[in-house]
């Protein structure tokens, strides 16, 4: 036992003292390090989105900075995914850069986010991290929004928005964020010519309402904040129809909390109509149904456009039969198109709803003659009967089918307002008794009230700029437009002109005197636009 002892201590002493003549390579590995210390970086950064976001650590390779990317083994990727974990997080890893600093603008919608820097040693495989937190906040919940045709793709629009202190309520900054469909939508911009953007008010609740945008080739509805297609033009339909080719896209009703309002589409000849009713938290829950018919006559040709602010309780819908040369409306909850009790001819040398001898050219809904004009505004039509030119002015808010005082207006305006032959836009104020034209390289505005010449009151200063589209700051929603929530609301006009020559759009912003619609001073805000603006709106904000 003694001896066994002996023999197994000798071994280990043997073992101790082996030397291995192996073939073995040994090497020490190559240090990467992601230092901030003294580059300025913050320890979480805060950011608008489409904000530009830089980081710029200090790389490190064997001990030396990495003063050019080119000279050490290293490949840079930078990440960005959500910090938010659990059911409906979305998880996404987007790669956002390639290079040792990041400068990029952030895309992503409103929440906390990781940012990551993965620096890979392309000898060894070995990588070093950084990781950030970003705060991003949504700046799309208000401003003013630009729809037009694409300079660089045409017959494709796509949007913009102007944030400044006139159309933002607190908002302390300006700018502008361009194509903000196609860079939300996967590059692409939308199939089509401009027809109508529009903020429908469903909900007060932020998020419960989208944008429709609506071109000459389809309408689609995007969210309020992020501007993602939520609805495709089927999606808005119980049973789509067979031809996608609307004209017009606007709304009816003026949007009481109490009441009922709906989403109005002429589309290949056809008018659907979506009722909801008005609510402070829910969102909307039903579609286009059915299109309109006439059991009595044959509908013609429809002009694009429908009384936007009439009595929902009286009116369905209310359209123009530019074929029959008369307005049409459904009832309340009604399929059927019929026309309007026989109107006093007396007043203006004929029946003004049913034969009116004119071809609706534009139109637009402004003051009213009620002391509560706010909430009982009157439509302001430009017509043509040949080469004469008329305003006609319909009130739909206090009246029923059945009145014979619809038409309460007739001026005519060839022969009083310059360029008229040639306007290609018009808006209506909703406090004081004018309308503005576009004609040229010019808008003027006529008192119709006074009855007298029409007035240039603004004239672009580059050559080839032409007018077209003008709008005011205002919204047809009564309860949003009651309670103040719409910023400079009646106080400014938006001028947007388009340069064939230089294929550059301009979006031009001014304080009026809303009584006159005097342009205040010289003080304007000026904004180049990718394309041809062809319609623009006040986006909702409940701030």
């Amino acid at each position: 036992m003694k001896k066994l002892l002996i023999f197994a201590i000798s071994l280990v002493a043997l073992s101790a003292c082996y030397d291995d003549k192996g073939n073995y390579d040994y090497h020490e590995l190559e240090e990467v390090l992601i230092d901030t210390a003294g580059t300025g970086m913050q320890a979480e950064y805060a950011i608008m989105r489409y904000d530009s976001l830089r980081i710029a650590p200090n790389i490190y390779f064997e001990g030396a900075l990495v003063t050019d990317e080119s000279l050490a083994p290293l490949d840079y990727m930078w990440t960005i995914y959500s910090a938010t974990t659990g059911v409906g997080a979305n998880q996404v890893i987007d790669t956002i850069g390639y290079h040792s600093v990041l400068d990029t603008v952030i895309t992503r919608t409103g929440g906390a986010y990781y940012v990551q820097l993965a620096v890979t040693n392309r000898n060894d495989g070995i990588r070093q991290f950084f990781r950030t937190m970003v705060t991003v906040s949504e700046i799309f919940d208000g401003g003013w929004m630009v729809f037009y045709e694409r300079a660089d793709r045409p017959g494709y629009s796509d949007l913009a928005l102007i944030y400044n202190p006139w159309v933002k309520s607190n908002s302390t900054t300006n700018r502008i964020y361009e194509n903000l469909y196609s860079t939300n939508n996967g590059g692409e911009p939308l199939p089509g010519s401009p027809v109508r953007c529009l903020d429908i008010a469903v909900s007060l609740t932020s998020g419960n309402n989208y944008i429709g945008l609506c071109t000459d080739q389809t309408l689609v509805g995007v969210s309020e904040n992020g501007f993602e297609r939520a609805l495709a033009f089927g999606d808005f339909f119980y049973q789509q129809p067979d031809t996608e080719a609307p004209i017009w896209y606007g709304q009816h009703g003026g949007g009481a909390v109490s009441g009922y309002s709906s989403e109005v589409l002429i589309n290949g000849g056809s008018i659907y109509t979506n009722t909801y009713s008005f609510s402070a938290t829910e969102g909307r829950t039903t579609k286009f149904g059915m299109p309109k018919r006439s059991e009595e006559e044959a509908i013609g040709e429809l002009a694009a456009w429908n009384a936007e602010v009439p009595n929902a309780m009286n009116y369905g819908v209310i359209v123009y039969d530019q074929t029959n040369q008369c307005f049409r409306y459904a009832a309340y909850n009604s399929s059927r198109l019929e026309r309007f009790a026989a109107q006093d001819a007396t007043k203006f040398g004929g029946d003004m709803l049913n034969n009116t001898g004119m071809t609706m050219l534009m139109s637009d809904w402004g003051k009213g003659t009620s002391a509560s004009a706010a909430l009982l505004p009157h439509d302001y039509s430009i017509m043509a009967e040949g080469t004469n030119r008329y305003l006609l002015v319909t009130n739909f808010a206090t009246t029923a089918p059945t009145d014979n005082n619809i038409c309460v207006g007739k001026y005519k305006l060839t022969g009083k307002c310059g360029g008229i032959a040639n306007a290609t836009t018009m808006a209506a104020s909703h406090v004081g008794s004018f309308i503005y034209y576009g004609s040229g390289n010019k808008v003027y505005r006529y008192a119709y009230d006074g009855r007298g010449m029409a007035k240039a009151i603004w004239t672009a200063s580059s050559e080839g700029e032409e007018v077209t589209c003008v709008r005011m700051m205002k919204y047809y929603h009564a309860t949003i437009y009651g309670y103040g929530m719409v910023p400079s609301a009646d106080n400014l006009v938006h001028i947007a002109t388009w340069n064939e020559q230089t294929q550059q759009g301009h979006l031009y912003q001014y304080r009026i005197d809303p009584a006159s619609g005097d342009i205040k001073g010289k003080a304007c805000y000026d904004y180049a636009i990718p394309g041809k603006v062809k319609d623009m709106a006040w986006k909702f904000s409940m701030q």
